[in-house]
């Protein structure tokens, strides 16, 4: 009797263990901050699988993205993720869109915030889990699996040249004016567009008054360079002797745009992608009396 009850208990514990899928997650360890990026690059996520045995066994991925002291910050609602079948011949692998779908993943507090604002969780170390279930009862078909990462936060363009408050000369400034700027880092996927723009500053109005309300005179697109001669063809005049200030006075920024043509924003940032602005100003034209 014992002997039959041992036997029946080895067979069982051989059934679960030919039931299990064997998964192997592998994460880059700085992927886009994007998280839609993720089902775009396939280097980025692997779930490789394999069921020795498991003949058409259905499962579901638990995912969950947790920070570094173990707390959740987002999980699968497996009650509308996938169902998978295994297969019991060969290997399947698996990609970030099903792994990590994000449209039933929830987050809390603040990181849903951040996603829901600019599309990124802020920077820092975080670690994703996956675990197979069953489809129904959610019961662990396997061990869990966990990878680190890290987010880089997004630098945005700092302008170099006109430098703030530069004074450009006036002849000169009329034939050609070079503006230079530093690209986004870490560099996306994608080439970036830079959009640059140029508004002149009223004597009646602030840098930001006139960034926001005025016409710009220069509105230019750049694919992948951070660089552009301006040849404006333009008749700088003074400002009127009375006026204290002499030199007319412009405002620049550089505005960074994805594939898509949307701005790449930063989790602390404004949302439009927009680099910190810079006045600079062009010499008087007119001759002394």
């Amino acid at each position: 009797m014992r002997k039959l009850f041992l036997l029946i208990i080895a067979f069982f514990l051989f059934s679960v263990a030919a039931a299990q899928i064997n998964s192997n997650l592998v994460l880059a360890a700085q992927p886009p901050a994007q998280l839609s990026e993720w089902g775009n690059r396939r280097e980025v996520l692997m779930l490789i699988l394999s069921a020795p045995g498991a003949v058409g066994r259905q499962f579901k991925i638990k995912a969950e993205i947790k920070t570094l002291d173990g707390t959740v910050i987002g999980s699968a609602d497996l009650a509308k993720t996938t169902t998978f079948t295994s297969n019991p011949s060969g290997t399947t692998i698996l990609f970030a869109g099903d792994v990590v779908p994000l449209e039933y993943m929830m987050f809390t507090g603040k990181y849903k915030t951040s996603l829901q604002r600019t599309g990124k969780l802020p920077a820092d170390n975080y670690m994703l889990c996956v675990r197979l279930v069953g489809p129904t009862d959610y019961v662990p078909l396997g061990e869990e699996q966990c990878k680190t990462f890290y987010l880089a936060s997004t630098q945005l363009p700092i302008l170099i040249k006109p430098y703030n408050e530069e004074i450009l000369d006036g002849k000169m400034a009329q034939t050609a004016i070079t503006f230079r700027w530093t690209p986004v880092v870490p560099r996306p996927s994608s080439p970036v567009t830079y959009r640059l723009q140029v508004f002149e500053v009223l004597p009646t109005q602030s840098p930001v008054q006139a960034l926001r309300s005025n016409q710009p005179l220069l509105d230019k697109e750049i694919l992948a360079a951070t660089q552009f001669i301006w040849q404006p063809q333009l008749a700088f005049a003074p400002v009127d002797s009375n006026e204290t200030r002499k030199n007319p006075t412009f405002i620049w920024t550089i505005q960074s745009l994805d594939k898509d043509k949307k701005p790449i924003t930063q989790t602390d940032g404004n949302g439009e992608g927009r680099s910190e602005p810079i006045i600079f100003y062009i010499g008087s034209l007119r001759k002394n009396n």
